[in-house]
């Protein structure tokens, strides 16, 4: 058994160790990846096959079209001052700074698309572009607010999957997951406050509710625009994406050399190798024994009933780096314990908080990569931050569960 556990380890922290030493993000992940198919015996002839699938899977080519989109309307939203706009317009109405980087991700995070952080960096990076925040600090505001919703937000298919298993409705997962979502907020907002340096205030110009209210929504208009299509007209989140960066670019006021140096802007092949590096790291985890391992360690442990339920997810979360995962993969483990006619919802609350906590410190979390590859942060720094963040939500998991004596 120590063999097997050592196994799973191995991996992980050859990986951390290379991130230690500075490799390229995408390099690192594929090392960890590679050695871990090795350990459970995959062959390099599966290993080449598996990456190769990887790579140019729909999956991952929905992915990067996605990610590409979201780099090019960065640009073209630089490109004709739409973030300055709404940056003003948010100061005019929230008047303070430290509110103003907390709910553009929180914003953006309504939108459940993979590597979305990549929409709000670059509105977090123009709000502070006066005050001297480091890159990893820049990076946690970025994650943590855009993953607030996450609980709650029908739209995310961890929560489908989630009310799929189960056979419930949303409404009694809000009501017993809402919690985490203040919870959230609150951590964010308390490490802020710890570690923000005094902001400087920046000249707020006078400008009426209404003038301000339409710079918003004028700054914001291609996001709301997607948020729109995907919630109307039920169009894939990548199609919307795709629909609404063209239209956009296609209607900029710019000439056609101006439009080629947008384009070469927003081509940034770290980001995108990372996005491949992610997805093929994803397919060693699904094609080697590296799940069934994870639960014959876990529910051997006899006895300890929360501690399984809280590890099984939290592992798998952690290794994807994927909330449909954990879901998809760990809850109909735990359908027996919970329910389905009369399903205990403190249970299936503890079980989806467990999966997340593992997503959120996942070094394979494309939303933590890629807003750690924008503002040039090492992930071991973001960490520092990161991980107590994480662990005070474990620990108001443990304590709600006491308290509602589940």
């Amino acid at each position: 058994m120590l063999i097997e556990i050592l196994k799973l380890l191995l991996p992980i922290i050859l990986l951390m160790v290379l991130l230690y030493f500075k490799i390229e993000l995408f390099l690192a992940i594929l090392i960890g990846g590679i050695s871990l198919a090795l350990l459970f015996g995959l062959s390099p002839l599966e290993i080449i096959k598996l990456s190769y699938q990887a790579t140019i899977s729909t999956d991952t080519l929905q992915l990067l079209t996605i990610i590409m989109m979201v780099l090019i309307l960065g640009q073209i939203l630089k490109a004709k001052e739409s973030l300055k706009i709404f940056v003003e317009a948010t100061e005019g109405l929230l008047k303070r700074k430290f509110l103003i980087i907390s709910v553009s991700p929180a914003l953006i995070g309504l939108l459940p698309m993979p590597g979305g952080a990549l929409v709000s960096a670059p509105i977090l990076n123009e709000t502070l572009k006066d005050d001297q925040i480091s890159p990893a600090l820049k990076t946690y505001i970025n994650f943590w607010f855009r993953h607030i919703w996450e609980y709650i937000w029908p739209l995310y298919p961890g929560l489908i999957l989630c009310a799929g298993i189960f056979k419930v409705d949303f409404v009694p997962l809000f009501k017993h997951q809402f919690y985490f979502t203040i919870i959230a907020i609150a951590i964010g907002m308390l490490f802020m406050k710890i570690y923000l340096p005094p902001l400087k205030n920046n000249d707020i110009k006078s400008r009426s509710l209404k003038e301000n209210l339409f710079n918003f929504f004028y700054g914001l208009w291609e996001i709301l625009l997607i948020i729109a299509i995907v919630l109307i007209f039920k169009i894939k989140v990548y199609l919307s994406v795709l629909i609404v960066v063209m239209f956009s670019f296609i209607i900029l006021k710019k000439s056609l050399k101006e439009k080629w140096e947008i384009l070469k802007k927003a081509f940034k092949p770290s980001i995108l190798l990372t996005i491949i590096a992610v997805m093929i790291f994803k397919n060693y985890i699904l094609h080697s024994q590296v799940i069934d391992l994870t639960k014959e360690l876990i529910l051997g442990a006899k006895g300890l009933k929360y501690l399984i339920m809280f590890f099984v997810p939290f592992i798998i979360g952690f290794l994807t780096g994927v909330n449909s995962a954990f879901a998809g993969i760990s809850f109909p483990l735990f359908v027996s314990i919970v329910g389905t006619t009369n399903p205990d919802m403190w249970k299936i609350m503890f079980l989806y908080v467990s999966g997340f906590s593992g997503v959120l410190l996942s070094p394979v979390h494309f939303c933590l990569v890629l807003s750690a590859e924008y503002y040039e942060a090492k992930l071991k720094d973001v960490y520092k931050y990161l991980l107590p963040s994480v662990l005070i939500l474990i620990a108001s998991l443990f304590l709600l569960m006491f308290i509602v004596g589940g």
